[in-house]
């Protein structure tokens, strides 16, 4: 019997989680058949997320047959986690956050499945991928690297660490229904370029923008935090640890 199975461990969320998990734990790719029994399943793969994600199908493969694949194995015996996301609550959707709120029903449908639904928001720190804005703007710091700007959008920073603590307290607890991981602070790109720009100590390389992306808005927050989440580390904090790591692999 396997305690926990994971996908996309090898990505940022996964990578952190695969640290911190106790027991037997066995990272699955993608199209890999599985065959023994586990406890509980946490289903971190995805695609979508990122600009370079175009490909349509690839997201509902990902993000929504990915789930039906592993209901029809049967192998998870216990407690079934599905990483959402915060943008099936704005009202702009994408066809990323189509394919993650079509997941979301699939699951709530199954009223019989233990299953928890994770909603996270703007989750930052170390390994955050390279072309989100805080490592972007690192490098407009560090190397004079150009880059658009919108200093209006705000959005809801946690950090990667705190996100593990709170899926190993709702995998201990085998908690169920959806869960919103987020600090309820609404923080402007401006804060964050001030945060970035003084841990580093010098100035980013920008060409201010408006409109980069049509869903952000104003009201991108947390307004009904889980239980089981809390911010422990501030975006301050969190942009002082990625510069820090940034500094000692460059």
């Amino acid at each position: 019997m396997i305690d926990n199975y994971v996908t996309g461990a090898s990505g940022f969320i996964g990578s952190h989680l695969m640290k911190k998990l106790s027991g037997k734990t066995v990272a699955v790719e993608h199209g890999r058949m599985v065959y023994d029994d586990a406890d509980k399943l946490f289903l971190l793969s995805t695609y979508g997320n990122m600009a370079h994600h175009t490909d349509h199908m690839m997201m509902v493969s990902a993000n929504v047959a990915d789930v039906l694949w592993w209901l029809g194995q049967g192998v998870v015996k216990g407690w079934f986690c599905y990483m959402s996301s915060s943008s099936v609550t704005l009202p702009v959707q994408t066809p990323y956050s189509r394919t993650k709120r079509a997941a979301e029903e699939i699951l709530q449908a199954l009223p019989e499945l233990k299953s928890c639904i994770v909603r996270p928001y703007s989750v930052t720190g170390v390994g955050e991928q390279k072309e989100h804005l805080i490592p972007t703007l690192i490098r407009s710091c560090m190397e004079g690297e150009e880059m658009p700007f919108d200093p209006e959008p705000v959005h809801d920073f946690i950090d990667v660490e705190d996100v593990v603590y709170g899926l190993i307290r709702l995998s201990e607890s085998g908690a169920t229904g959806i869960h919103e991981f987020g600090s309820c602070i609404p923080e402007s790109n401006q804060y964050v370029k001030y945060c970035v720009e003084n841990a580093c100590g010098q100035k980013a390389n920008l060409k201010l923008t408006k409109f980069l992306r049509d869903y952000d808005n104003r009201e991108w927050y947390c307004k009904n935090p889980s239980k089981f989440f809390a911010r422990r580390k501030s975006l301050r904090d969190s942009v002082y640890n990625m510069v820090e790591d940034y500094k000692s692999t460059h």
